[in-house]
């Protein structure tokens, strides 16, 4: 009996050496790769802070349209997450991940930042803005589980097909997303408590279970 390997797939870190190595005559440097990866992260997280700081320190969203602190905070509603968002599409060979990411996060920091609600006009006036954040929030919720449950996977799988199926990542940030979508509803309408939610949140695991259990992992 002759025995078969499977080839496991490259890392992108592999894939970087083997690109930089090729034709180039240079030695590729993990350090080097290392250390923009901290700049990078770093970079972002200063964008994200003077984003914090202009919306809920600084109040841009009380002054007119073309206040200069306003159009900065409109250009780093879209720098912040492009910066954080991009580079982890990349890493998980999944471009449109990262584009997704901005429109999100451009989205809901547009909507609390600078739509303003008005409660006492009830919901028909309101209708439009609270469906935008809804839907924003849905999006915001996909963005940041997904990589995560990405992650969890490579704990709670030993099938590297299973560690490495992005598709399960996504459908279980979906899921996610949608109970936090029906759970912000129930509250804007003001049906949400501890016993409904917890009911809900079950519902969602069990979904995800059965489709675990018969092995419906990719769309």
């Amino acid at each position: 009996m002759v025995e078969t390997k499977t080839k496991s797939r490259p890392s992108a870190s592999e894939n970087e050496a083997q690109a930089f190595g090729e034709g180039s005559g240079l030695q590729y440097n993990p350090s080097v790769r290392s250390r923009s990866r901290l700049f990078l992260a770093g970079f972002a997280g200063l964008t994200w802070a003077g984003l914090v700081g202009l919306i809920f320190m600084l109040n841009v969203g009380d002054y007119s349209f073309w206040f200069p602190g306003r159009i900065a905070a409109y250009v780093l509603l879209i720098i912040a997450p492009a910066l954080t968002f991009i580079p982890i599409g990349k890493a998980l060979e999944f471009p449109s991940y990262g584009y997704w990411g901005v429109v999100s996060f451009a989205l809901f920091g547009y909507i609390v930042a600078f739509v303003p609600s008005e409660p006492e006009r009830g919901w028909n006036a309101n209708i439009v803005v609270l469906a935008l954040l809804l839907i924003s929030l849905f999006m915001v919720a996909v963005t940041i589980t997904l990589p995560l449950f990405y992650k969890l996977g490579f704990k709670l799988f030993t099938r590297r097909v299973e560690q490495y199926d992005l598709a399960r990542a996504r459908r279980e940030a979906v899921l996610f997303g949608s109970y936090i979508l029906l759970v912000a509803f129930l509250r804007m309408v003001g049906g949400a408590n501890l016993l409904n939610t917890l009911a809900l949140l079950g519902v969602f695991i069990i979904l995800e279970l059965l489709i675990l259990t018969r092995r419906v992992g990719r769309w």
